[in-house]
């Protein structure tokens, strides 16, 4: 007889017989290694889920009973907090898909909340703490982060960055009854993993907040079901541009001459072809220099290539290690500084970045969860803001720099709606 019995982080099933085992061990495995097993020297493996006593994260709890098709028994030991409210209450001036999304965390204990960049989750959030009333715990993936969220959810609600010390005290978690994660695309990591397995083990309600709920790689879509579960309420691209929650995308794509090189491995390419390309970089500094009168956003990956980007244009930048220059984030919140040069560790998702209307893509990038955040950076709604643009790069020079571009493309055309323009220079 197969039975399971469901915990808040981890379940265990019982009953199976080898056959049996070895199907659904299978249906829990993901690759370690995928597309960077070259690299690591390791190679491609398979690791799986399920543990040799049946053990499995609750997040696949679902899935485990879809793969088994019949369970005779299932047995819940997790403990509910009797403190629940009766009644929700929403204002006036409340989305409609906020309101929606709160109702959809009140019949279910955990799940994902997804909604495109902009369309007020932070608010959404701050509607589902003050309904429950328990005691919550936030966590993101920021210190940034974790400074603008403190300032809009309910005061007592506790929020800390996933590298807080603070996460590994079992102190932490007393009395908390509900965990959120905000930018939850981040779960698969090893770090929310082992805290799901060692100190969330007591929490009953779980929401997981995102504008992009899926993983870059495929093989990490299994871990981060673990976490977090199945999407519970969903509010698409589209519906969001058509209730005006936020402005639509435009994109546009300029040329780089291309370059002879000799460049071999990504890391050159990257090094030799992006942040130390002398025509890159001054094609870049001429479109921010001519955009000096529009709040403008200019992303790097590197600190070094944004300090290049900096002595050509005189623009403000900021990165982790310069603490001195946070202060231009609000700064340039509040349209005292319209250029602004950043890099994608501090404003490349999450931060509120309202006034910006042109976003440009100085590095590559085509992991599609990365790029969608880069992309939200400008989607939301500001006076006189009719649309956010989007500019990217093709270069030929190399057969990375102009997959990156496709993908990008793809990406904007799917995901948008945007077909990117080609933008001469003048």
């Amino acid at each position: 007889m197969i039975s399971i019995e469901i915990g808040n982080s981890y379940s265990r099933i019982k009953g199976l017989n080898p056959k049996q085992e070895r199907e659904l061990k299978t249906a829990l495995s993901y690759t370690v290694g995928g597309s960077s097993a070259y690299f690591s020297g390791y190679g491609v493996r398979k690791k799986s889920l399920l543990s040799k006593g049946g053990e499995f994260p609750t997040g696949l709890l679902e899935r485990v009973v879809a793969a088994m098709g019949y369970i005779n028994n299932i047995k819940d030991n997790r403990f509910k907090p009797p403190s629940w409210p009766q009644e929700l209450f929403f204002k006036y001036n409340d989305y409609p898909w906020q309101v929606a999304s709160v109702k959809a965390a009140y019949k279910a204990p955990r799940g994902i909340i997804t909604a495109p960049t902009g369309t007020g989750k932070s608010r959404a959030m701050a509607m589902l703490i003050s309904n429950i009333a328990v005691n919550t715990l936030v966590i993101v993936p920021t210190l940034e982060i974790k400074k603008q969220l403190s300032q809009t959810l309910p005061i007592g609600t506790v929020v800390e960055n996933i590298d807080s010390s603070a996460l590994k005290n079992p102190n932490t978690y007393k009395g908390i009854e509900c965990l959120i994660i905000d930018e939850a695309h981040h779960s698969a990591s090893k770090t929310y993993r082992t805290l799901n397995k060692i100190m969330w083990k007591d929490i009953y309600y779980r929401y997981f907040y995102t504008a992009t709920p899926f993983r870059n790689d495929t093989e990490e879509t299994l871990l981060f079901e673990s976490i977090a579960g199945r999407v519970i309420y969903k509010l698409d691209y589209k519906t969001a541009i058509r209730e005006n929650y936020i402005v639509p995308v435009e994109a546009y794509y300029i040329d780089i001459h291309k370059q002879e090189n000799d460049c071999y491995t990504y890391q050159e390419v990257y090094k030799k072809l992006v942040v130390e390309n002398s025509l890159r970089n001054t094609t870049i500094a001429r479109i921010l220099l001519s955009l000096r009168e529009k709040s403008t956003l200019c992303l790097v990956k590197e600190v070094r290539h944004g300090a290049l980007l900096q002595m050509l244009t005189g623009e403000p930048m900021v990165a982790g290690e310069f603490d001195e220059s946070r202060e231009y984030i609000p700064m340039f919140n509040s349209g005292d500084i319209k250029v602004l040069i950043a890099t994608t560790a501090i404003m490349g998702e999450g931060v509120d970045s309202k006034p910006c209307e042109y976003v440009v893509i100085a590095g590559l990038g085509k992991a599609k969860s990365q790029f969608m955040q880069q992309v939200g950076r400008a989607v939301r709604k500001y006076p006189g803001k009719e649309s956010a643009k989007v500019i990217i790069f093709r270069d030929r020079s190399h057969k990375y720099l102009l997959r990156h571009f496709n993908e990008q493309k793809k990406i904007l055309k799917e995901e948008y709606g945007a077909t990117p323009l080609k933008l001469e220079l003048k």
